[in-house]
């Protein structure tokens, strides 16, 4: 038997209702590893370029990675794939919890879903037994009685849930998938392909036993991470507070989106801070399998909204994007409006960026009431934003045309509000200001899924002095400041910043790939770059390098690119919001943007170190080839 995979992929056809469960070597499952890798190969093989994102012919992978099922923390996430109906480019997103687990447990390295059901339905994986059940009794309701509905017909237990929301059956574009309860695959609008396809859900049962290697091994890492948590920094500040924990240095810090990412530091911040809200409307935490850290914090409260404790409490992004950028600063209207978010199925980043883009414009008095169905719109209105996170979730009114994301909105509202859009590719940007964090502003211009925070490491890595950073192979230029003729076209530190970018993109695809926590296994945290081998070691028996992981990051990225240029996709499209490139009024980051002289060159730099064309930003023929990918040219 093998160990840490399965061999078997379940493949389901929803036009025909074929079930097949297809073998892979191992070959297959080194070279790829598992999640987004896994996902977007299937696109490459079986996608023409003209395929539409919400069409019957995109495939929808969900895949957990090699590693996954080991009782160690931060090995529990997993990925799903297809085209995005945000961007028209790959979607991937990433969630914790049990699914990924259940899916091995399950018998399965992945889940491989095609075509599309005349009808609702939802899949139950139940180890051997799969079916194709009906769902038209769901249709409309919201996550939570979904979950309620499921567990009620299928008997819970070892059961996992993954599910689009009402947002998803009404192809909102920006959709997302909630795992359980507490989960969310909130990114590039996987919840929108579901409902393409009429599938509600995905429901998974697994009783099998994971193979693994060495048990013992995977108990030391188990033991290590509880040894490590107490003193861990980060990862004992989510322990705690969870990312709401980070508002309060991320403010300080100039980094907090807010009033629609004209500025970077509000100056009610404290009350967004979960040290400050936790004591008031704290109830308890959740956390993904076998994890010591538990940074899912729950909320509930009575007045001035009631909001349930079963739909986890808002992340960092959304106390951000739902709260500071749009001038609300009462954490339990910001725990509202995420209760609506998950309980529809909608990525609170996306909607988040929207609803400032419209707050802005009625600001501005680029539009007028009619053009938002007589409803008056404004910063620091929490019930404006209910209203409208309803509007868009049920396409109603002017919720129809955000649905379809900034692009569908500008063409209907007028070019006036265009400056009021800030996205990339009709995808809102994360909370972290690409001002005052360059990494983010590449990421949010050249990651192939689109703007993403999660996608590489931010700047602070290139400041520290740590084996974090030297593992990585990542060292400031110190001579350059003395002789500056050997960095002509950019400042030293610039050429830096986009070595940072570029290596430690590699390093979170590969945990992308295998389906790690970055909270866990990031540079920094409660694993080292050694313990990674260890635990490809210990789960599969392959003896990996680190050098071997990264370029399985790299193949993956490289994937998603190609598939990209397939699709029309070049440096054209890598382009920032022009809010960006002005200077921040105030606050900590006071003076800092995005040169728009140095950026393009910074692209350069970065197109370059990936081993893509400088003019087109696409892979090249050789690149592909270093690769072993050959195959997609």
């Amino acid at each position: 038997m093998p160990n840490g995979f399965t061999g078997t992929i379940l493949r389901v056809n929803l036009t025909t209702g074929a079930i097949e469960t297809p073998k892979f070597n191992e070959d297959f499952y080194r070279m790829y590893l598992g999640g987004g890798a896994v996902g977007t190969y299937f696109l490459l093989r079986e996608t023409s370029p003209d395929v539409d994102a919400l069409g019957e012919q995109n495939i929808l992978t969900i895949a957990p990675g090699v590693t996954t099922g080991a009782a160690v923390s931060g090995v529990s996430r997993c990925s799903v794939t297809a085209l995005s109906p945000a961007t028209g480019a790959i979607g991937d997103s990433q969630t914790g919890g049990s699914i990924g687990p259940m899916i091995k447990r399950a018998g399965y390295d992945a889940v491989v879903i095609t075509g599309k059901s005349e009808a609702p339905v939802y899949l139950l994986i139940d180890g051997d037994d799969i079916q194709i059940k009906d769902a038209s009794y769901l249709k409309g309701r919201n996550v939570l009685d979904t979950y309620d509905a499921l567990t009620d017909e299928v008997g819970d237990g070892k059961l996992s849930i993954l599910q689009c929301g009402p947002a998803g059956e009404n192809l909102v574009r920006f959709a997302c998938l909630v795992a359980d309860l507490n989960n969310v695959a909130g990114r590039t609008g996987m919840g929108a392909v579901f409902g393409s396809k009429n599938l509600r859900a995905v429901v998974v049962r697994g009783d099998n036993k994971v193979n693994f290697a060495d048990t013992d091994g995977l108990k030391r890492l188990g033991r290590l991470a509880s040894e490590r948590l107490p003193d861990s920094g980060f990862p004992a500040t989510l322990r705690k507070h969870g990312t709401p924990g980070v508002v309060g240095f991320q403010a300080e810090a100039g980094n907090l989106a807010t009033h629609n990412y004209s500025r970077s530091f509000h100056q009610d911040y404290k009350k967004l801070d979960g040290s400050t809200y936790e004591p008031e409307i704290g109830a308890g935490f959740t956390t993904c399998y076998a994890c010591v850290v538990g940074c899912r914090k729950k909320v509930k409260a009575e007045k001035p909204y009631k909001v349930t404790d079963r739909l986890g409490g808002p992340e960092f992004e959304t106390l951000g994007l739902l709260g500071s950028n749009l001038d609300i600063t009462d954490p339990v209207a910001v725990a509202k409006a995420n209760e609506l978010c998950n309980n529809y199925g909608i990525d609170t980043i996306t909607m988040g960026g929207l609803a400032a883009y419209l707050f802005e414009s009625s600001e501005e008095g680029a539009i007028t009431a009619e053009a938002t169905d007589g409803k008056s719109l404004s910063f620091g209105d929490p019930e404006a934003l209910f209203w409208l996170i309803e509007a868009v979730a049920q396409r109603k009114g002017i919720g129809d045309i955000l649905a379809d994301g900034f692009t569908a909105a500008i063409e209907h509202l007028g070019p006036q509000t265009a400056d009021f859009a800030i996205h990339v590719r009709n995808s809102g940007l994360a909370v972290h200001m690409a001002q005052v964090k360059p990494s983010q502003a590449l990421m949010y211009a050249a990651c192939p899924i689109g703007p993403d925070h999660m996608s590489s490491e931010h700047d602070w890595l290139l400041a520290s002095d740590s084996e974090a950073r030297n593992g990585l192979g990542i060292f400031q230029n110190t001579t350059a400041a003395e002789q500056p003729e050997i960095r002509k076209a950019l400042e030293s530190n610039e050429i830096d910043k986009v070595r940072m970018t570029a290596y430690s993109q590699c390093f979170y695809s590969v945990l992308d790939t295998l389906g790690l926590c970055m909270f866990c296994w990031g540079p920094g945290n409660l694993f080292t770059y050694r313990d990674l081998e260890d635990l490809l070691l210990y789960t599969t028996g392959w003896e990996c390098t680190l050098w071997e992981l990264m370029k399985v990051g790299e193949r993956r990225i490289n994937m998603m690119r190609q598939l990209n240029t397939r699709r029309g996709f070049s440096r054209e499209h890598d382009r920032l919001p022009e809010r960006l490139n002005k200077a921040l009024p105030d606050g900590p980051a006071q003076g800092k943007c995005v040169e728009s002289r140095s950026f393009p060159k910074m692209l350069d730099a970065y197109y370059g170190l990936m081993g893509w064309d400088s003019e087109t930003g696409n892979p090249t023929e050789a690149k592909l080839r270093e690769l072993g990918l050959e195959w997609t040219l």
